[in-house]
């Protein structure tokens, strides 16, 4: 699913958009015993209006966030296929859509059986129908048309409302409300889209999952429910980025190489900006980068193998490897250096010691939020600076010191 698709898709998510239509919503509270405890299925048009506005906002927000981030497609292994695997029990509730009794109990049985959670929740999941018109040569719309048929499913967690003070004009007084209802979350944490779209067509192959904490997706939805292969997180690909970088650089990957290898992947974000899939860097585009900032001949040969060992074959999301800021870091001290101010920082030897040194180009500047001015040393010549390896620093505080050029 590209981000053209997705965006149109989240655009006219809706009823009144035209091109839009919710044909069953189906409702299930879990108890933490993971008991479906009440489940009801229903045209979404015969709800109260504020109830089927809720339901609406909910459900989109499980198409929310960005594609490599929030959002990230799985395809379902063979396994999954068989009888009682989750794509033919998705399969069977997109076709009967939400109307077969014996195919709902499979599907909330397939959630609340292998869902790690340890708190109550509610399953809300819609079977929708969004009609995609095709496109000609020329990228206008034509007057064919295509019907993606779909299920949206987020899952809620539910909490006990708070006790509340509250004004009484009766009594004329303020008082204290006891709240013990089960308030149902309008962000879910998990949602999953069946099946996504590829190239304006519906690809059961394959599910999109929704994750309202990227760092910290949950791994059960997508291998215990789904029964798909986990994939790296953003945090973890850019883990493992580092590793691939320092196991091909070696102790070459100084500052300024870290801050140019950063650059070349933000160009390549930048020009790039405007296609429909996310950027990606595989082995070929990574050594294509290395080249142009200088690296050896030699330690290009092992991007290739060093990569495949490291990620696989799967590449890497461009916006996941980069960071707005440069952060160095030593026992005691932070230092986060904006993209603007890169070169403003260099690595040298002052008597006899690295340092890491920043340029001032007004030595006015704030400390702990006053204005100060930093006097100029006079102690050492010109001649006492020379370039030095990877930065290295020293203190003699105790307490951790962060700095923002």
């Amino acid at each position: 699913m590209n981000k053209k698709e997705l965006n149109d898709l989240k655009k006219n998510f809706d009823d009144k958009s035209g091109f839009f239509t919710f044909n069953r919503v189906l409702r299930a509270f879990v108890d933490s015993d993971k008991n479906v405890v009440f489940k009801k299925h229903s045209l979404l048009g015969v709800l109260p209006s504020e109830e089927q506005e809720l339901i609406t906002v909910t459900l989109r927000k499980g198409l929310s966030g960005t594609l490599g981030k929030n959002l990230t497609e799985y395809n379902f292994p063979d396994s999954e296929y068989e009888d009682g695997g989750s794509q033919s029990i998705l399969y069977r509730n997109l076709k009967t859509k939400f109307e077969d009794e014996k195919d709902l109990e499979d599907y909330l049985k397939m959630i609340t059986a292998n869902i790690e959670y340890t708190s109550t929740f509610v399953i809300i999941a819609a079977h929708c129908t969004y009609t995609i018109f095709r496109r000609d040569k020329n990228d206008e719309r034509a007057d064919q048309t295509n019907d993606y048929n779909f299920i949206l499913t987020v899952l809620c967690p539910v909490e006990i409302g708070e006790d509340v003070l509250i004004f009484d004009d009766d009594a004329n007084n303020i008082c204290l409300i006891p709240h013990k209802s089960r308030v149902i979350s309008r962000s879910p944490t998990d949602a999953f889209l069946f099946p996504v779209l590829t190239c304006g067509d519906p690809d059961i192959n394959a599910v999109l999952c929704y994750t309202a904490k990227p760092k910290e997706p949950n791994k059960s939805l997508v291998k215990d429910v789904l029964g798909c292969e986990t994939i790296f997180t953003p945090v973890a690909e850019k883990e493992v980025f580092g590793k691939v970088l320092s196991d091909v650089v070696g102790k070459d990957l100084d500052y300024t190489l870290i801050t140019k290898i950063n650059e070349k992947i933000e160009e390549e974000i930048k020009e790039h900006r405007f296609d429909s899939k996310p950027v990606a860097i595989d082995d070929v585009k990574l050594k294509d980068i290395l080249t142009d900032v200088g690296v050896d001949d030699k330690k290009l040969e092992k991007v290739h193998d060093t990569f495949t060992e490291t990620v696989g074959k799967k590449p890497l999301t461009a916006t996941n490897l980069v960071t707005p800021k440069t952060t160095i870091a030593i026992p005691d001290i932070t230092i986060n250096i904006g993209k603007n101010a890169a070169d403003k920082v260099r690595t040298s030897v002052v008597g006899g010691r690295k340092c890491l040194v920043i340029d001032l180009d007004d030595p006015n500047v704030v400390i702990n939020g006053l204005p100060t001015t930093i006097e100029l040393a006079t102690s050492f010549s010109a001649e006492t600076l020379t370039s030095s390896a990877p930065a290295e620093a020293d203190t003699d505080g105790e307490d951790t010191d962060d700095y923002d050029l």
